[in-house]
C-alpha cells in the first residue's frame, strides 16, 4: 500500500528528526487494523459454524423428543387396552360368580321344593287296611260323606297322582278332599299341595294365593312357616325383593326354630 505523495515528503523530510519513528509506528497499525479484519471474518465464521451445529443439534433433540412422545403415547394406549381388557375379564368372572350365585339359589330351592314333596308324602295315613289303589281316583274324587278311611284314601290317591307328576289329576283329587273334608288333619298338606301344583305349573300369583290360604285356614299348621318360605320365594324369582323381605322376616320372627326359618335366613343374605 503507497502512502500520498505529500505523505512520503513529509516522512522523507521528517526522517531526520525521528521521522522514522514515526514511520514505523504508521506500519504497525496499519497492519493491526488489516490483523484485525482478519480476525472479525475468522470469528464471524466460527460463529456461523457454531449456529449450524446448535441447530443441528437443537433438531436432533426436537426429534428425539418428538420420538419419545410418541413411545410414550404408545405405551399409554398400550396401559389403557391392558386396564380395559383386565376390567372386561374382572367383570366376566363377576356375571360367572353371579350365576353360579343364582344357580345355587336354584339348586337349594329344588332341594326345599323336594323336601316339602317328601314331607307331603310323609302326612300321608297309611292306617287303612285298603290300600288307594291311583287308578281308582276317579272314582274316589267326588264321592264325599265317607268315612275316615274314605278321607285318607282319597288323600293318599292324589299324593300318589302328584309324586308321579299327574298334576292335573292331582288337583283335582286335592281340591275334592279339601271341600269333602275341610277340617280334616291333612287338608293343610292338601292345601299346600295345591299351591305346589300351581307353583309347579307356573302360575305364580295363584300359588302365593294358595299358600297364605294355608296360614290363613289352618294357622297352627306345622306348614305354616314352610308355606310362608315359597311365598318369599316365589317373590324373589319374580324379582319382588321388598315383599319377599317381609314374609321371609316374618318366618325368622313368628317360627325361629323352625327349618324354614334357617332357609329364610340363608335366602335373606342371598338378596340383601
Amino acid at each position: 500500500m503507497t502512502p500520498p505523495f505529500g505523505m512520503s515528503v513529509a516522512l522523507y523530510r521528517g526522517w531526520g528528526r525521528g521521522g522514522g519513528v514515526f514511520l514505523i509506528s504508521a506500519t504497525l497499525l496499519l497492519a493491526s487494523g488489516c490483523a484485525m479484519k482478519g480476525d472479525m471474518r475468522r470469528l464471524q465464521d466460527e460463529l456461523t459454524r457454531n449456529s449450524a451445529r446448535q441447530e443441528a443439534q437443537l433438531r436432533e433433540l426436537s426429534a428425539a423428543i418428538q420420538a419419545l412422545q410418541e413411545t410414550l403415547e404408545l405405551q399409554s394406549e398400550m396401559v389403557v387396552d391392558t386396564r380395559g381388557g383386565i376390567a372386561r375379564e374382572l367383570r366376566d368372572i363377576q356375571t360367572q360368580l353371579s350365576q353360579l350365585g343364582a344357580l345355587t339359589g336354584q339348586i337349594q330351592r329344588s332341594v326345599v321344593l323336594l323336601n316339602t314333596r317328601i314331607q307331603a308324602d310323609g302326612g300321608r295315613v297309611t292306617t287303612s287296611d285298603r290300600r288307594a289303589d291311583p287308578d281308582s281316583l276317579r272314582a274316589l274324587v267326588g264321592r264325599g260323606g265317607g268315612g275316615p278311611a274314605a278321607a285318607e284314601e282319597t288323600y293318599e290317591a292324589a299324593v300318589v297322582q302328584f309324586n308321579r307328576g299327574q298334576l292335573n289329576t292331582a288337583r283335582m283329587a286335592f281340591g275334592s278332599f279339601l271341600m269333602d273334608y275341610p277340617d280334616h288333619r291333612l287338608a293343610p298338606s292338601a292345601q299346600f299341595n295345591l299351591a305346589d301344583i300351581s307353583e309347579q305349573e307356573n302360575r305364580l300369583d295363584q300359588a302365593i294365593e294358595a299358600f297364605l290360604r294355608v296360614a290363613e285356614l289352618y294357622p297352627t299348621a306345622d306348614r305354616v312357616p314352610v308355606a310362608l318360605y315359597r311365598i318369599g320365594n316365589i317373590h324373589v324369582l319374580q324379582r319382588e325383593f321388598d315383599e319377599a323381605v317381609n314374609y321371609l322376616e316374618r318366618v325368622v320372627n313368628t317360627y325361629p326354630d323352625s327349618g324354614a326359618a334357617d332357609l329364610s335366613r340363608d335366602l335373606l343374605q342371598e338378596i340383601r
